[in-house]
């Protein structure tokens, strides 16, 4: 007699049919994750060669604004006089004494008690408006007093009213100068004498009464200006020229350099020696940025081009000529004498203190050796990368050659793009035919249910039929 298979029975063996039709599509799938992971490491390693390029192309540039043009800048004493450097300066030595720092201009009113009335007795109640011109550009200020208004009360109207102006040039604060008293005091927004201010009354008497009078110099508990004209500007002697500033910070006045003026000289005193060199650090931190890019590519390269020595297995790039091939190129690159050097200039890098290890690895083995050339034979260590056969126009090009877009890496990578188009093709026609095999086999099982059901229903009348009508008693 025919067994019955239930449903779920029929899904369990479909699904048992399918892991085993699907092995061919796990295969395919484990080749594909092999490829993408080459592709993922092809783009790792052009991340490596172009950060190497980046260098190389840096190395490679010659003139003030390259990497050769960086200028480094010190003072004998930072306390009185800083420093710093572009590229455009020249390597030498200047001298600076700073005579006077710049100052902002300042006018102070009368001193008055806190709590007096002196200034509204005086003026009465009204509006006041006076002109404040600072560096050509003149604004108008109103004041509104009222009567009986004390002296702290006025002079904080004009405190606020001031620095809500727009553009004004000054700011205006006040000073206590004493536990009872206090002093209006306005100052330029700016150092210097090109931004001395200019106080005028224009309705009422308001400035002149309380003594901000920009022509006389405050004196005792009377107001006025706090510094002559004369005192304003910055005045240094830069190589024995008199320099006078508005600011504190000098530009210009020697190339390429921007002094900082802190604290003004004795006359007693030396003046301060400031020292251009070529910038030793930057440049030195560039070679070492290019000696540590450059190992990192040898170092990628080699860890996935190896062959295990025990188990032999094999790493991605293993056998890949265009690889490998790469790795012995950048050696041989950099172990080649430059050509069309000057005779007794340097010709390889062990030569400037970079030496080579078995592995083609490169290492700043001698820096104070590098650091002494940078600092006395610049254009020799230039010339190694930035000549006609120097290290970075061999390895640019080289470079270029892997990393363009249609570069080595590229055309590997559209090679492996087109295998994983294929494969994923291939996956999708297999995943197709197995889809229809699985409702094939489910076809023929319901039709198989269907017809066993059939059977076991005749075999049941069948059965009911013979017991019924042709039963012979005994």
């Amino acid at each position: 007699m025919i067994s019955p298979v239930g449903g779920n029975n029929i899904e369990l063996l479909l699904q048992s049919y399918r892991v085993l039709e699907e092995r061919p599509i796990r295969e395919l799938e484990s080749r594909r994750d092999a490829i993408n992971q080459r592709i993922n490491l092809f783009n790792q390693l052009k991340t490596r060669l172009n950060t190497l390029q980046s260098l190389v192309k840096d190395l490679g540039y010659s003139g003030t604004t390259s990497i050769w043009g960086s200028k480094a800048a010190s003072s004998s004493d930072e306390t009185i006089v800083a420093v710093s450097a572009t590229s455009s300066a020249v390597s030498t030595t200047h001298t600076v004494f700073v005579s006077q720092l710049a100052k902002a201009d300042q006018v102070v009113s009368n001193q008055y008690s806190t709590t007096g009335t002196d200034i509204s007795s005086a003026l009465g109640a009204g509006t006041y408006t006076f002109s404040v011109t600072v560096n050509g550009t003149t604004q108008q200020v109103s004041v509104d007093i009222q009567a009986g208004e004390d002296n702290q009360t006025v002079l904080q109207n004009i405190v606020t009213a001031v620095n809500n102006t727009t553009d004004i040039g000054i700011r205006a604060s006040i000073v206590q100068d004493s536990a009872s008293t206090l002093r209006l005091v306005f100052t330029s927004e700016e150092t210097g004498l090109d931004y001395e201010m200019g106080l005028a009354d224009v309705s009422g008497s308001l400035l002149n009464t309380i003594g901000m009078n920009d022509s006389v110099k405050m004196s005792g508990t009377s107001g006025g200006y706090v510094y002559d004209s004369t005192e304003l500007n910055a005045i240094a002697l830069i190589n024995g020229i008199t320099v006078t500033s508005n600011s504190n910070t000098i530009e210009g006045a020697i190339e390429g350099l921007t002094l900082t003026l802190r604290k003004a000289q004795e006359q007693t005193e030396a003046p301060v020696t400031v020292t251009v060199t070529n910038d030793v650090d930057a440049i030195k931190g560039k070679i070492q940025d290019f000696i540590n890019a450059y190992n990192e590519v040898l170092d990628f390269i080699k860890s996935n081009t190896a062959v295990n020595t025990t188990t032999y297995e094999r790493s991605t790039f293993s056998g890949d000529f265009s690889v490998m091939q790469l790795r012995l190129q950048l050696r041989q690159a950099i172990a080649d004498p430059v050509d069309g050097l000057p005779s007794g200039d340097p010709t390889i890098l062990s030569e400037i203190g970079i030496t080579t290890d078995r592995d083609g690895k490169l290492s700043l083995s001698d820096s104070a050796k590098l650091e002494d050339m940078i600092r006395n034979n610049l254009d020799q260590v230039e010339a190694l990368f930035n000549s006609s056969d120097g290290y970075s126009g061999r390895l640019d090009a080289l470079l270029e050659e892997m990393t363009s877009g249609e570069g080595v890496i590229e055309s590997r990578k559209d090679v492996l793009s087109s295998q994983i188009n294929r494969i994923n093709n291939r996956i999708e026609l297999l995943q197709k035919q197995i889809d229809r095999k699985m409702e094939f086999y489910r076809d023929q099982f319901s039709r198989l249910q269907a017809a066993y059901a059939m059977y076991t229903a005749q075999f049941n009348y069948i059965s009911s039929v013979v017991q019924a009508g042709f039963f012979i008693p005994g």
